[in-house]
């Protein structure tokens, strides 16, 4: 493995009020379940966590609900816009993703599939023991240590 796939990716995501409000929610519930997350970490274990096969199909069903709504997407404007330090095995996995949804005609980013795995995520009881043994597998960096980025890697 080379060094430059060991450097995470620092990637972000526009994120409306209901996503906002759905990756609030699971961060405090899985806290309150014992686990030390904050908001990057649920969203690297969410990506982590869930098979390709269930990112596509939490995609499909939000691609479903938005067609079937008369008028634009969201109401509301872009509420936050997390970012997420990845490791590129986890940014190539949200883009074959994307891929697959391109050649059944669906437009989607990264952002989008990871919308979709917010709202289609299970309830934190149901999978905070498989985020307590993420956390054991990829522990957190503390914040005071800065990472090597790709974004700042050639300085």
């Amino acid at each position: 493995m080379s060094s430059e796939a060991l450097v995470p990716v620092k990637v972000s995501f526009s994120f409306y009020p209901a996503d906002m409000a759905a990756l609030n929610k699971q961060t405090v519930d899985l806290r309150r379940l014992g686990a030390a997350v904050r908001r990057g970490t649920v969203l690297r274990a969410l990506i982590e966590l869930t098979s390709e096969t269930e990112m596509f199909a939490a995609t499909v069903l939000l691609h479903r609900d938005y067609s079937a709504k008369a008028g634009p997407r969201e109401a509301d404007n872009v509420a936050g816009i997390p970012t997420v330090d990845l490791p590129p095995r986890l940014v190539t996995k949200l883009d074959r993703v994307v891929t697959e949804l391109a050649a059944k005609d669906i437009a989607a980013n990264r952002a989008y599939v990871v919308r979709a795995m917010l709202r289609s995520a299970p309830k934190p009881e149901a999978w905070a023991s498989a985020v307590q043994k993420f956390l054991k597998d990829f522990p957190r960096r503390p914040r005071t240590v800065r990472a090597k980025t790709i974004k700042n890697a050639k300085r």
